[in-house]
């Protein structure tokens, strides 16, 4: 497993096909609901505070992850701001929990993933999803399409007014949610088209 620091908030993990053998893990059972994978996870940000020094213990984190090459895995870790709304996973567990007791308890811990992707049968329905999220949304975005679907990629930090939640019942009538997002933007990364890079929602507002 290699580790290096990109930026102040950001740093990249390389974990190997041996890597994920190690601790049961492989393609299909790594993602973030799965045990083995939080482990993998949280010793990986004890390994990046000892040997880079970066500590994230009381911050909201974007944790992406895509491939590399044949017998690896790339996963970059990102700190983003904190916002009044949100309680970072390690700060919660810092808080509830004594330092003795966190080792114990942080395997049953979910880890937060901010980056949310969707999928379209037809290009129309994307752009149904984007004019409802305009009004509500700042944030970066991206639209890809693989074969004949496309995606809509985008943070739940970057609404403004409302909570991403109370949102999803109406999303899910333009589109279905991708649960294994680590890995699936990772893949359109790879081998989707990029249709409109970074801010999607508003060039589908105004051409669309």
């Amino acid at each position: 497993m290699k580790m290096e620091r990109v930026s102040e908030n950001k740093i990249r993990i390389t974990v190997s096909f041996s890597d994920m053998e190690d601790r049961n893990l492989n393609l299909t059972s790594f993602n973030y609901s799965n045990p083995e994978t939080q482990e993998l996870f949280w010793d990986m940000m004890e390994q990046a505070e000892n040997e880079l020094g970066f500590d994230a213990t009381t911050s909201q984190l974007c944790v992406e992850a895509y491939p590399g090459n044949e017998d690896e895995i790339i996963i970059t870790i990102t700190r983003l701001p904190e916002s009044e709304e949100f309680e970072s996973i390690q700060k919660y567990i810092k808080n509830k929990y004594t330092k003795r007791e966190i080792r114990t308890k942080r395997k049953t811990r979910k880890l937060v993933v901010s980056v949310v992707i969707y999928s379209f049968n037809d290009l129309e329905d994307a752009c149904m999803m984007a004019n409802t999220l305009h009004d509500v949304y700042n944030g970066e975005s991206s639209l890809y399409k693989y074969k004949d679907t496309y995606y809509l990629q985008f943070c739940k930090n970057g609404f403004t007014v409302i909570d991403f939640k109370d949102l999803e019942p109406q999303l899910g009538e333009y589109g279905d949610r991708i649960p294994n997002v680590g890995f699936y933007e990772g893949y359109l990364n790879e081998y989707g088209e990029k249709i409109i890079a970074n801010n999607a929602i508003e060039v589908i507002r105004n051409y669309y």
